[in-house]
């Protein structure tokens, strides 16, 4: 795994965080996704909206949160790539376990081989594992078709083995084995050494690390330092996102314009489509009861957005649209023409929405208190 895709998937999992948790800033990505309505290529959003008719705002300035500095969001950022990953954080050792029972957790690095093993698929066969013996993760018993079995199962030969002790596991792979079909009913050989021997550790350990990234970070330290090079600006915009949705709870909301609605039911069915979903389950899988709610939460926040931008004087201004267009282009195949790029993303309407909604979220995050590093 080289460093810039492990960089780029950390970054998309911040990402997928920011929108599910908190929905106050958009990233471009989905600015510039599935949304690709003429009939909203408006360029003037909410001009005909009357917004003290639908939003009573509440404080939103001098807004106080639980604002994570970069270590601490450093170490929150680390957390969440394990649990998206579903990997285990680490191990802690037990000394007085001098060998592997059922249950345990173990780290212990595998070489596997075979006489009828392709060369291109044994650096597949090799590596750092962290394991509980028994979970049936890895290779298991083959059974022939009188059910008779031949092999027993990878974990089941680790039972009784010591640490710090080569010992050898002989196996067949399934018959279909759908990771690597070259693979089907091979028999093969590893070489097996359990390091450690304990139970799940609470904190990220190297050997944590190490299993995640495939070898690629052998140290805690190594990969917080990859990490780190992105946190500062990444806990900035999750701190900007919290002050945005502490004020956004402050405000009121009354009845909401039908015409909006009728924008966002639209942005929905677009999106949805795009993630070959239908409405009601797209807003679902994006933690929202229903259709109607996620799109009358998307107003509201717009709404709010709008109404401190009309009180405080905020505009979107043709140099901070021009530094989108230039954003946009620099990350895809976008046309060098202004007009057809906004057809391109679905018009120029949903990038100045995009941008009121972080002029706004910069301007109340600016206003905080306790913000970090102020």
């Amino acid at each position: 795994m080289n460093h810039t895709r492990l960089r780029r998937i950390c970054a998309a999992l911040c990402a997928l965080c920011l929108v599910l948790a908190l929905g106050a800033c958009s990233p471009l990505e989905t600015v510039t996704g599935w949304f690709t309505s003429k009939k909203w290529a408006d360029d003037k959003p909410y001009k005909n909206v009357k917004l003290d008719k639908h939003v009573k705002l509440g404080e939103y300035k001098g807004i106080e949160a639980e604002f994570y500095t970069d270590e601490e969001y450093l170490a929150f950022y680390m957390d969440n790539i394990f649990m998206q990953y579903g990997a285990t954080k680490g191990i802690a050792d037990d000394p007085a376990k001098t060998a592997v029972a059922e249950g345990d957790l173990v780290f212990f690095d595998y070489e596997g081989s075979g006489p009828d093993i392709p060369e291109e698929a044994k650096e597949g066969m090799k590596g750092k594992a962290l394991l509980v013996v028994g979970s049936d993760q890895f290779i298991l018993e083959f059974k022939n078709a009188e059910g008779v079995v031949e092999k027993r199962g990878f974990e089941e030969q680790m039972v009784g083995q010591p640490r710090d002790k080569e010992f050898t596991v002989d196996v067949r792979f399934p018959d279909p084995y759908a990771n690597n079909p070259d693979l089907s009913a091979k028999d093969a050989v590893f070489k097996c050494t359990v390091h450690k021997i304990g139970s799940a550790s609470e904190e990220i350990t190297d050997e944590g690390v190490d299993c995640l990234t495939n070898g690629e970070f052998a140290t805690v330290a190594e990969f917080e330092a990859l990490l780190m090079e992105d946190v500062p600006q990444q806990a900035a915009d999750y701190n900007m996102n919290l002050a945005s949705d502490a004020a956004f709870a402050n405000a009121e909301f009354l009845e909401l314009p039908a015409k909006e609605q009728e924008y966002w039911d639209t942005r929905l069915a677009e999106s949805a489509e795009g993630q070959g979903m239908g409405p009601e389950d797209f807003a679902q899988a994006s933690g929202y009861q229903s259709a109607a709610a996620y799109r009358d939460e998307q107003l509201k926040h717009e709404l709010f957005f709008y109404a401190v931008a009309e009180k405080e004087g905020i505009t979107v201004t043709e140099e901070d649209l021009q530094a989108l267009l230039a954003e946009i282009r620099a990350g895809g195949e976008y046309s060098d023409k202004d007009d057809e790029l906004y057809s391109q993303v679905g018009g120029k309407g949903i990038l100045l929405r995009h941008l009121m909604r972080n002029k706004v979220s910069e301007f109340i995050y600016a206003n905080a208190k306790g913000v970090p590093g102020a």
